[in-house]
């Protein structure tokens, strides 16, 4: 059974920003239909602050495409979707509009309590430090949240679920393109996760 408390469980978002979660984002027009449907954002800020106002320190864990990354030679369907795109720039101290937070979540994001981790590359955090800052902050549960649901959020369950993170998925507090790529991804949270929970039911464990 999960059991969370403030001081071992983290509450993690996954790419709280807004060009896959805010009107004229550039991948917007691609999850628009699951984020009304399930009240994503709104979802999302109740979360974050009902857990910040009992104590929950909370972990983002962004994506950025730097200019070089458009040089990669070794690419899948996901990271050349993102290419395509041209989501998430970044470069040196320039951050674009679409890979700024969410205005809603920025706040939360903002605290000085919270942590930025480094960008992770693909879709997990085996390739950002994620994993060492909960392990510093001496997290030993997550409870997870964000987008996109089928790639980012679940390839970041698989991760910390393998590291040993007791880990909650918060399945309508995701986002992603297709009711069947959200269906898909509630199925993989249900077979891996220690509980899928719905906002309502993740804020009353609180």
């Amino acid at each position: 059974m999960f059991k969370p408390n403030p001081a071992n469980t983290a509450i993690v978002i996954t790419d709280p920003q807004n060009d896959f979660l805010s009107p004229g984002g550039k991948g917007y027009h691609l999850t628009k239909n699951i984020i009304e449907h399930y009240n994503t954002l709104g979802n999302l800020e109740i979360l974050v602050s009902t857990a910040m106002s009992k104590g929950y320190q909370l972990f983002i864990s962004p994506h950025y495409i730097y200019p070089h990354d458009y040089s990669w030679q070794f690419t899948g369907a996901e990271q050349e979707m993102l290419l395509k795109l041209r989501v998430y720039q970044k470069q040196n101290d320039y951050t674009s509009v679409g890979a700024d937070w969410v205005p809603s979540l920025k706040p939360y994001i903002l605290a000085n309590q919270t942590v930025i981790s480094t960008a992770h590359k693909i879709a997990s955090p085996q390739t950002n430090d994620l994993v060492y800052q909960l392990r510093q902050h001496r997290k030993e549960k997550v409870i997870l949240a964000g987008v996109l649901s089928n790639i980012c959020v679940e390839s970041h369950m698989r991760d910390l679920i393998e590291n040993g993170f007791q880990t909650a998925v918060v399945y309508d507090a995701t986002a992603t393109i297709s009711e069947k790529d959200f269906q898909a991804a509630v199925t993989n949270y249900q077979a891996f996760s220690s509980a899928t929970w719905s906002t309502q039911q993740a804020i009353s464990q609180l």
